[in-house]
Order: structure tokens, then C-alpha cells, then sequence
């Protein structure tokens, strides 16, 4: 007897649910050459095609679908992620529009969509749709935590605070998550007072949890491992305490799959072959970013010790990667490398990094990129290491983290995981900083600043406020009568105004001494404000890297505060570098003394500024300004390893 149409649709749903995706496919044709008007059948056709990585096809079966029946929500929907998939983004809004259309109460369409806009950059699109979720399913954590990540990512300071307020409201079963974003809107926005006491509350609960492998999920270890760990060395300057919670994270992290031995899989060391080494270096910051601008330099010299260097971007294609200092890279390279897909980035780079037999491979941002984490835990050459983005990423103790012995003194190494390895003097070195010397934004007149008065410079963003800083900076304004205070970063400015108003308010300051400037929209306009400035207010325990960096190369005297940590040991890693104690303090106390004193000694000013012109000198530069030599020490060191 010969079995309906809907006998082996019916089959085809079954082998389906048990992920046998050809029998099914076959099992769907039959169904379709029984009944050829059977739009159902086409739609799961097309769903399948999908899994099996046949997207043309799929679309293809989708359109019959709908033209068969333009009302079946699956085929809109399913045609608007084969399309999404493509990169037919519009096309694919279209269609998840539609399947909204017919089911105006389920959630997925609208999700869909705010991925979409979101892949367009239409942001407000994309938070409006996320919004829509969240009134559908009001406990949708999911959409919480990306709608509080999304305006976040534009600034959007205070909405971003209330979403994840809403988010704890909201969803009492997620807790960690939920946290974890509170704490990131927070300390962002510059509050760090409120951030703190959410991190400790999370910090007690993780740390009381009962050892099960089910608590928490893997889905909130990731969240952890890349956002709270991130937040972490910004709102407290522990290095017991802070290794401990990175240790109990960290083993938690989702394990690598592989399971071959790294050496095995790559070519012998350079060294034992007489050959350059092979040097790559992952990062999804090769372009206008602190990371871009401290490792260029050294990886154009780099470049002149070995015909091998290979530079593997490990994220999204974006406009920002077409930019000057992309360029750059891009032309320094041997061979520059950009995933192919985006749905496996981390493996498409391990198949190229083994391919490419690399020798050395450099980690440049640590736990911020998720898809070097992956990478690095593949160890998909002899020897990985990280380097200058973020402190160490606690992955392996086969791996290495690279500073220099200021910002990791003798004793560091019960602290880590990885091996410590310090480079001879600075952990980082540059030939210099260009600025716009035309800009008028930024000069005294348009700021309103008069010729005598005495400018200190606090270059920070939100993250790395507090009203410690606050405080400190504004007892020095108190003791050094005719300075002010120019604050310039990207946080909330109205929160960090508050901060700044409260402590001229308790310390008996008049407000109008601060001003409180806009982000600069380039580097080059953004250092035009070192030239009118007199002294340069790091931050703690975040110290400033790239800016200080910047003030020091302008010539500006610093005052910056030493910690424990690796990134609260950064301001003293440069001064240290350039034969400066003056402005290294060990406390706030000391912190405010530096302050006053740069202020009210010209002299001492003075001596400080000559002797930051004579550190540039051509034939005699410090090793903060050689990336030669760093480069040749950095190169030893790797033939060593």
C-alpha cells in the first residue's frame, strides 16, 4: 500500500530530532514528490539544507515554501537566517518582519531582528527590538544581557545602567548574570563605589558555591572569565585575592577539545633549524587602538630580524580595519590573516597558525577577545604567550605572560598561572606620538585658561574612575592655589561631574576649577590637550598605559600610583624605564604630595620636562622610546624559549 505524503514528512521530523540530516532530506523529497504543493515539507527542506551548509538551496526551498503558503511563519522565519547567514541582512529583516507579522507574540522573530540591526549598526533599531523581547518575556535573560551589551557599546551610559537594573528586577534566577552586568554598566559609567559592592557580593557568592560541575553553567563561567574578571583589576588592587578569583574562574572555563600534543602538530622550532623564527601575533586590535598603537612599533622592528611574521585578526571585519594604522600592519606583515567565517573564527585561524608552522605565538588582548582564549588554549604553536593588552589570562602553565621586572617584581610567580618572563627593561616601547598641531579646540584661549595658571591632566575613562581620584586630585587643586583640573575621558559625564562636584563641595574647592571635557574624536586632535597641560594625574589601581605613555613622550611630569598588580605597576614601569623616582607614589597620600609639589615647584618641573626631552635623544634614546632594541631583546628571548 502506498504510504501519504505526510507518512515520511512525519519520518523525516523524526530522524530529524536525532540530528540524521540526509536520511531526513531524503525522507522530505519523498514527501514532496508525493504531494509537489506540499509547502510545509519545502520549509523543513530548507531548514535542512542549512544544517547541512548548502544555503543557496536553502533558500531556494524556503521561497517555494512561501510561495506555496505566505503565511507559514517557519518559512518566513528560516529563510530570514539563511539569509542572515549570507549577509543578506535587509533581506533577512524583511523576512523576520513578516514572521513577526503572523505570530506578533513570540519572541524569536523580534531577537532575530535585533541581531540583524544590530549587524547593520541601525542600534536603535536593534535596542528596540530587544525591548519588544523583553515586554513578551519579561524574564528573558538572554535579551537583558544583550540589550544592556548593546548600549553599552555606544555609550549609552545611563539606559544601559536602568536595562540591567530591570535585568535584576527581572530575572531573579540569574543572578550571576544579571551581576555581572550590573557590575559592567556601572564601572564603565564611572561608579565605581556602587560596582564594587555588587563585585564583592558576587565574589562571596561564587566563592561559597558548592563544588558541583552543573553550578554555575558554562554559559556563566564564559560571562565571567570575559566581562567580570575583566572588571576585576579595575575596581580592586588585590594580587592574593584577585589570583585566587582568577584561578576559581579560570578552571572552570570551558576546556579545549583538543587533545593532541601542540608540538606535534607544527614544525620543528626555528632555532634547532637555523632559520628566522616564525612570529604571529593574534589580536582583533591592528588598527587605532591602545593595543595597535604600543605594539607597532615594535612589530615594524620585528619585522627586520625575521622574514617570517604573521599577524592573525581575530575579529569581525569592521570600517575601523581599513583604517591608517591598519595599513600599516597589513603592509609590515608576511602574511596578514583574516577568518573567512564568522561562526568559527578561533578554528579557522588554529588550521592557518599550524599550517604557517609558527614558532612563536603572541597573545595581544588576553580575556577581552574571547577568540584568543580559544585560540591559546588549542596552543597551536610550540610556544604561546601573552603580551601587553591585559594582565595574564590564567589558561595554561605550558603558556607565558611578558612583562619586565617593575610590573612583575622577583616573587610575582605564585600569583600566575602562566610562566612570568621579563623583557630587560620596559614591558613595552615606542618611537613616539603625533598629535594635530593646527587644533584649536583644546588650546588655552578656547578652554579659557589663563598663562599663569598651573593645568593638571587626567586623561581616564570611566572604568578607571573613582572617588578615590577624585578626592586625591582635588586635594592637590586645594593646595595649589590658580591650578585647575581638566578631566578628559569616555564614561558618564554627568556622573563623573557629580563625583568631582561632592569632593569640591567637602574639601571646600569652587567646581569651576574642573572642566570636564568631551571624548576627542581622533588620537592625533585627543594629544593636541598635552600641550597646554603641566602635570599628568594617572589613574589607580588601573594605571593609564597608552596616555601615560603619551603625557611622558609630550614631556609632562607624572604622578602615578604603584601597586600590587601588574596593570597598578604600569606608570611605574615607564618611570622606573626613564631613570625618574619624582611622582611615584605608594599611596594616596604620597599621590597628592607629588601633586602638590609638581605644582608649586617650577623648578622641579622643569627638570623634569629637559630630562624627558634629553630621554628622546637620537643617538642615545631611553628603552622606552627604542622599539630597536626592545625588538632585538624581545627576539632573543623568543630564540631562547
Amino acid at each position: 500500500m502506498k504510504q501519504p505524503a505526510v507518512f515520511y514528512f512525519e519520518n523525516a521530523l523524526k530522524l530529524a530530532n536525532q540530528n540524521q540530516w540526509q536520511a531526513a532530506l531524503s525522507q522530505l523529497e519523498q514527501a514532496i514528490k508525493i504531494q509537489p504543493d506540499y509547502a510545509e515539507a519545502y520549509s523543513n527542506l530548507g531548514i535542512i539544507w542549512r544544517r547541512l551548509g548548502n544555503l543557496e538551496a536553502s533558500v531556494s526551498a524556503l521561497e517555494t515554501a512561501i510561495h506555496l503558503n505566505p503565511n507559514l511563519f517557519e518559512a518566513h522565519f528560516s529563510l530570514g537566517n539563511t539569509l542572515l547567514e549570507l549577509g543578506q541582512i535587509e533581506a533577512a529583516i524583511s523576512r523576520y518582519d513578516r514572521a513577526g507579522q503572523l505570530k506578533p507574540n513570540l519572541a524569536a522573530p523580534q531577537a532575530q531582528m535585533a541581531i540583524a540591526f544590530t549587524a547593520l549598526g541601525n542600534i536603535p533599531a536593534a535596542a528596540d527590538r530587544w525591548r519588544t523581547v523583553i515586554n513578551l518575556q519579561p524574564d528573558n535573560a538572554d535579551a537583558h544581557w544583550d540589550l544592556s551589551e548593546l548600549l553599552l557599546s555606544t555609550d549609552n551610559f545611563a539606559a544601559a545602567r536602568a536595562a540591567t537594573i530591570k535585568y535584576i528586577n527581572s530575572c531573579p534566577n540569574s543572578f550571576i548574570m544579571s551581576s555581572i552586568a550590573f557590575i559592567s554598566s556601572h564601572f564603565r559609567s564611572g561608579i565605581a563605589t556602587t560596582a564594587r559592592e555588587k563585585f564583592a557580593e558576587l565574589e562571596a557568592y561564587l566563592l561559597n558555591l558548592p563544588n558541583s560541575s552543573s553550578i554555575p553553567t558554562q554559559a556563566e563561567i564564559d560571562r565571567l572569565y570575559h566581562h567580570y574578571l575583566f572588571a576585576m583589576p579595575h575596581l580592586r588592587d588585590n594580587l592574593a585575592a584577585n589570583s585566587r578569583l582568577y584561578r576559581a574562574i579560570s578552571a572552570k572555563y570551558p576546556p579545549t577539545k583538543n587533545t593532541s600534543s601542540p608540538l606535534s602538530l607544527v614544525g620543528k622550532g626555528g632555532a634547532s633549524e637555523g632559520r628566522p623564527l616564525k612570529i604571529g601575533f593574534i589580536s582583533r586590535h591592528f588598527r587605532r587602538h591602545a593595543v595597535g598603537w604600543c605594539s607597532l612599533n615594535i612589530i615594524q622592528e620585528l619585522s627586520h630580524l625575521t622574514p617570517h611574521l604573521y599577524l592573525y585578526h581575530t575579529g569581525q571585519k569592521s570600517p575601523g580595519d581599513s583604517d591608517s594604522l591598519a595599513q600599516i600592519f597589513q603592509q609590515t606583515a608576511t602574511k596578514f590573516y583574516q577568518p573567512k567565517t564568522l561562526n568559527s573564527p578561533a578554528e579557522d585561524i588554529i588550521r592557518e597558525i599550524r599550517h604557517d608552522q609558527i614558532d612563536i605565538l603572541v597573545d595581544l588582548d588576553a580575556i577581552t577577545v574571547k577568540t584568543n582564549i580559544e585560540i591559546l588554549r588549542h596552543q597551536p604553536a610550540p610556544v604561546c604567550l601573552s603580551w601587553l593588552g591585559f594582565d595574564a589570562p590564567f589558561i595554561s602553565e605550558q603558556n607565558y605572560f611578558l612583562g619586565d621586572w617593575h610590573t612583575l617584581p622577583q616573587g610575582r610567580e605564585q600569583y600566575y598561572q602562566e610562566q612570568l618572563l621579563r623583557m630587560p627593561n620596559s614591558f613595552v616601547a615606542i618611537s613616539g606620538f603625533n598629535f594635530d598641531q593646527t587644533a584649536e579646540i583644546f588650546s588655552r584661549k578656547a578652554l579659557r585658561i589663563a598663562p599663569e595658571q598651573i593645568v593638571y591632566l587626567c586623561t581616564i575613562p570611566g572604568k578607571k574612575f573613582n572617588p578615590e581620584t577624585a578626592q586625591a586630585q582635588v586635594q592637590i587643586l586645594a593646595a595649589v592655589p590658580h591650578s585647575i583640573l581638566i578631566y578628559k575621558g569616555k564614561g558618564d559625564a554627568t556622573i563623573i561631574q557629580s563625583i568631582y562636584q561632592q569632593q569640591c563641595q567637602e574639601i571646600g574647592v569652587g567646581f569651576h576649577r574642573i572642566k570636564v571635557l568631551t571624548f576627542a574624536p581622533t588620537e592625533e586632535l585627543h594629544r593636541s590637550i598635552y600641550q597646554i597641560a603641566d602635570i599628568f594625574l594617572d589613574s589607580y589601581p588601573y594605571n593609564g598605559g597608552t596616555h601615560t605613555l603619551e603625557a611622558l613622550w609630550f614631556n609632562l611630569p607624572i604622578v602615578t600610583h604603584v601597586g600590587e598588580q601588574f596593570v597598578s605597576r604600569m606608570g611605574n614601569s615607564f618611570l622606573q624605564t626613564l631613570g625618574i623616582a619624582q611622582g611615584i607614589a605608594r599611596n594616596w597620600e604620597e599621590y597628592v604630595n607629588w601633586g602638590i609639589r609638581f605644582g608649586q615647584d617650577i623648578t622641579l618641573r622643569d627638570k623634569i620636562r629637559q630630562h624627558l626631552v634629553q630621554s628622546k635623544h637620537r643617538d642615545h634614546p631611553s628603552p622606552l622610546w627604542n622599539p630597536r632594541q626592545f625588538a632585538r631583546d624581545m627576539y632573543d628571548l623568543f630564540a631562547k624559549l
